[in-house]
This record gives C-alpha cells, sequence and structure tokens, in this order.
C-alpha cells in the first residue's frame, strides 16, 4: 500500500486577500463629498486611499518607496480651509474637481518644477505621487486654467498666508533669520512686438481710428483701453528717466503688456519684456513672502518683510542679502526695524580698471557731518538732489 506524498507550496508572496477586498470596499465609497459646513455645492473628490498598485495601496507604495513629498503636501491641504474657493461655485450644474484636489495638483506641480497647463494636466495623469495629492482626479488644461482665473485673488494673499503658517508649524520653523534673493523673469508678450515711442503712438492712433467706425464692438474698444494703458505707463516711465538724467530714446515697451519692464535678461540673453519676482525664506527653506516688482528689487523688501511678520508673533532679527540689494533704502530700513543686515557692498576695495576712479568701497561715510569722504581726503559735494 502505498500513501500520496504532501506538496508544500511557498504563500509567503502572496498577497493578503482579505486587505485587497477591504480596499476594494473602500473605493465603493461615492466620490462626491460634501462642502464645507454652510456650503450646499457637492465636489468631485475622490479619497486617495482608494487608489491601489495592483494589489498594493497607494499610500503604502509611497511609503515603501520613501516618497514622503505627496504625503506632506496632503496633509498641508488638508489643514486649510476652503470656503472662500467653494463659495464661488454655483449650486446647480455638474459637480465641479473639488478646489483642494485642484489646487494640490497645481501646487505639487510647481514643486516639481511644472508650471505649464498641459503639463500639469499630464502629471496627474501619469505621477503616482499627484494622484495621492489630488485623489486622482483628471482634469485638463482648460479646466485648470479657469480654476486658475476664478481664483487667482485668494490664491496670491490668503491662501499663500495659510499655506506657510501651517508650514512654519509643521517644520518647527520661524522668521528671526530670513534671507533674500530676486531673478528676472520673461513676461508672457512676444519680444517681437515689443515697439518705442513712434510706433506705440502710432498703433494708438489706428485702433482708435477702427473704433470710430465701429464704435459699438467691444473687442475695438478693449484694444483701445489697452494701447491708451501702455501709452500712460510709457509716458510716465520717460518722465523718470529723464529726471535721473537718462536718456529716452532707447525706452520700448509691449503694448499687450505694459506692465512688464523691458531689461536685459538672465545670462545675456538679450533685452526682452521682464518682471523681477523676490522671495525672503527662512533657514528652513521655506518661502515666507513674495513679490513682484517690474524692475526694481530692492523696493520690494520692506513689503516683503511686513508680510513675513505679520505670518507670526516672532520678530526678524537678521536678514542676508547679496550685493545688488546694498542700497541705502535697504540699509535704512533694516536699521529702522533693528534687524543686523548682512549685505557685501559689491566690488572689492582696490584699484578699479580705470584708474582715474576709485571702488565705491574706498569712500568712507561721516555720520557726524553726513559727507563722504573721498579716498584723497576730500568732501563729496552733493551736485543735486537724489530721487
Amino acid at each position: 500500500m502505498t500513501t500520496n506524498s504532501k506538496i508544500f507550496i511557498d504563500t509567503s508572496g502572496q498577497s493578503d486577500l482579505f486587505a485587497y477586498h477591504a480596499a476594494q470596499a473602500r473605493s465603493e465609497k461615492p466620490i462626491l463629498t460634501e462642502a464645507t459646513p454652510g456650503i450646499k455645492r457637492r465636489f468631485n473628490a475622490p479619497d486617495p486611499t482608494n487608489i491601489t498598485i495592483g494589489n498594493t495601496l497607494l499610500e503604502e507604495h509611497l511609503t515603501l518607496a520613501k516618497q514622503k513629498l505627496p504625503l506632506v503636501i496632503a496633509q498641508v491641504l488638508d489643514n486649510q480651509s476652503w470656503i472662500v474657493f467653494e463659495q464661488r461655485y454655483s449650486n446647480q450644474g455638474r459637480p465641479p474637481y473639488a478646489p483642494r484636489n485642484m489646487l494640490g495638483l497645481i501646487l505639487y506641480g510647481f514643486m516639481q518644477g511644472v508650471s505649464s497647463l498641459r503639463g500639469l494636466e499630464r502629471l496627474a495623469r501619469l505621477d503616482l505621487g499627484c494622484m495621492w495629492v489630488t485623489g486622482g482626479i483628471a482634469p485638463d488644461h482648460a479646466n485648470i486654467g479657469r480654476f486658475i482665473n476664478m481664483h487667482s485673488e485668494s490664491l496670491t494673499e490668503s491662501f499663500f498666508e495659510s499655506i506657510v503658517q501651517t508650514t512654519l508649524i509643521m517644520t518647527g520653523s520661524g522668521i528671526a533669520s530670513l534671507a533674500g534673493d530676486g531673478t528676472v523673469i520673461e513676461a508672457a508678450c512676444s519680444h517681437y512686438k515689443v515697439c518705442r515711442e513712434e510706433a506705440l503712438k502710432a498703433a494708438e492712433e489706428e485702433a482708435q481710428k477702427a473704433l470710430d467706425k465701429d464704435p459699438k464692438n467691444s473687442h475695438l474698444q478693449d484694444g483701445v483701453d489697452q494701447i491708451t494703458k501702455a501709452v500712460k505707463i510709457f509716458d510716465e516711465r520717460k518722465k523718470n528717466r529723464e529726471a535721473n538724467g537718462r536718456k529716452s530714446h532707447t525706452l520700448s515697451i509691449s503694448p499687450s503688456e505694459p506692465e512688464a519692464m523691458v531689461q536685459q535678461a538672465k545670462r545675456g540673453r538679450g533685452y526682452a519684456a521682464s518682471y523681477k519676482p523676490s522671495v525672503l525664506a527662512n533657514e528652513q527653506r521655506v518661502v515666507v513672502a513674495i513679490a513682484v516688482d517690474p524692475s526694481n528689487e530692492n523696493i520690494v523688501i520692506p513689503k516683503m518683510l511686513d508680510r513675513a511678520m505679520s505670518l507670526t508673533s516672532q520678530k526678524t532679527e537678521q536678514l542676508l542679502l547679496d550685493a545688488g540689494y546694498c542700497t541705502d533704502n535697504i540699509i535704512n530700513d533694516t536699521l529702522d526695524r533693528d534687524i543686523s543686515l548682512l549685505c557685501p557692498e559689491g566690488k572689492k576695495p582696490g584699484k578699479p580698471k580705470d584708474s582715474k576712479k576709485f571702488a565705491k568701497g574706498r569712500f568712507r561715510y561721516d555720520a557726524t557731518q553726513d559727507v563722504y569722504i573721498c579716498p584723497a581726503g576730500e568732501q563729496l559735494i552733493k551736485s543735486r538732489s537724489s530721487r
């Protein structure tokens, strides 16, 4: 008599059947969620805990892959109030994507270096970290653009401050020591359509003649308003240049985006209509203040300091800036605020290339007489009032 031999099967690599069914059960929850109490609208807000990669929950997959950023961003977003965003939607029609999920897509995309609408659209469909932050929604580029336009005011003010405050608490950091810097970014307008005074005046006349022939045309009226705005800004810049003794015949402007200043781009890439954004960040690299000026990085520093100090009761004690910020206005403002300013003066003291001139660092300021003393011991005489 013979007996059948036993066969042992290795089950160590098999998935937990009950865990899979639990995840499947959670996926049956409706994706339509109620908004904040007091808001009647319902939103399309999928729960990311329902997403699985094969038989593995997405959260577990990200944890095993040591991808902490999506988990942190989701936590920050969950701690925000969305009432201001949600109340802008109508109570009728198809449920829109929840503002929390849409902002998650934009914020995560920016932190990944993705800023274009089509880039964000692609990110939402392919990036696993983005799926955790957004719950797996897949808006197209048009939806993302409409969302940004609808909430542009909240995105630049209240939402930014709320995000920063939450991040400061989570990182355990403050604003005692801040560093600032700026850069140059090109405007969205085409650099081929930048024009000077004569061409700008001619464009204004042509736009007005077209409107006179068809005065009820709203599109032509918008064009006239835009070119008139450009002329006004151009005239103001021309007056400022002439008042400072600078030539104005080379001044140019973009009629479609007159707020931008035509200036030298980064890394010697010529001249283009651009802006100068600036940031203040703490020692934990948390950006606590942002500002944009068409051409002057220095002028926004006081404003950014005020904004940073409004986020917390802590006082800024130290400010680090590069040589481009070494101006009397910055020095005086930090002195008034009792802030230690660490900022190089620019060129090192020494003999410049032109032997007939002295480097800026060799001049000495006499606070008692309120005058500057040159290396030869002579006082500098003010030739005109500063502006």
